[in-house]
């Protein structure tokens, strides 16, 4: 099953770039209030993942952002490196870091092509990237994985899923077929997949309250009802949420590597 996410809807690295950099994401859209999923912390799921031990070895955190997570494994111990395609995202990753005392290797790289890191990391902690990407930038970005990875490497997934959390939905949601046929073509069992819930801040999604992409002003431009539907939704349910966080629905994949 493919993914329909549009095209005029899934960002690119540059707009990821332009969020970090505190400007408007899209053209002719607002600029951020906030990221939507800086929480200023690690994510919930990967602190119980890292209590029930199941992160080991050398530790790649693709797709790191700001850095929280890959900040919270190395206090816990673990050898981190984290890579992002944003310049702006590493920038202040690096900051986060040294603030914290945290010794972390962080990089600029793009996810679906891993030159130069073959062979290299144990686990892999995938948070809230995989439905950056389209068909091809999956499978790329998978079969990547399976070659900068050891034996039995652990590969953790959380990626937006359907459906909605309290009434508020995912934007790009990836089916679970298309998951799971993405992951064994190109050399990862799953082991467990199931759906979970990811941690973002109601500041960072007021914008889309406030003003929709250029793109999207034709009401016949692809993506234009998703992105409209989604506004409405959050125009309801984001002033009745008191403490500024929002929980949306995601799926969670467990995954080890063969071959």
């Amino acid at each position: 099953m493919s993914d329909s996410t549009p095209e005029t809807v899934r960002p690119d690295r540059e707009s990821f770039d332009r969020l970090y950099r505190g400007e408007p994401a899209f053209e002719g859209g607002p600029p951020p209030g906030a990221i939507p999923w800086d929480i200023g912390q690690a994510q919930p799921r990967l602190m119980e993942l890292e209590a029930l031990g199941a992160i080991s070895g050398e530790v790649l955190d693709i797709g790191c952002g700001l850095g929280d997570n890959a900040i919270f494994l190395a206090s816990r111990g673990h050898l981190v490196t984290g890579l992002d395609g944003s310049p702006a995202a590493i920038d202040q990753a690096r900051q986060r870091a040294a603030d914290a005392g945290a010794s972390v290797t962080f990089g600029v790289a793009d996810a679906t092509d891993l030159t130069g890191y073959d062979g290299r990391f144990d686990t892999v902690i995938d948070s809230a990237l995989m439905h950056c990407l389209d068909d091809d930038g999956r499978d790329a970005y998978a079969a990547g994985l399976h070659r900068a990875t050891r034996p039995n490497a652990r590969w953790f997934v959380y990626c937006f899923a359907g459906g909605t959390v309290n009434g508020v939905p995912a934007p790009m949601p990836v089916p679970e077929d298309t998951l799971r046929d993405t992951l064994h073509r190109n050399g990862w069992r799953i082991d467990f997949l199931g759906p979970t819930t990811y941690l973002g801040t109601v500041a960072g999604f007021t914008a889309v309250t406030e003003a929709q992409p250029a793109q999207l002003s034709d009401d016949s431009a692809p993506g234009h009802e998703q992105m409209r539907e989604m506004a409405e939704r959050a125009a309801v349910i984001l002033p009745l949420i008191d403490d500024g966080r929002v929980h949306l629905p995601f799926t969670v994949v467990h995954a080890t590597r063969v071959g």
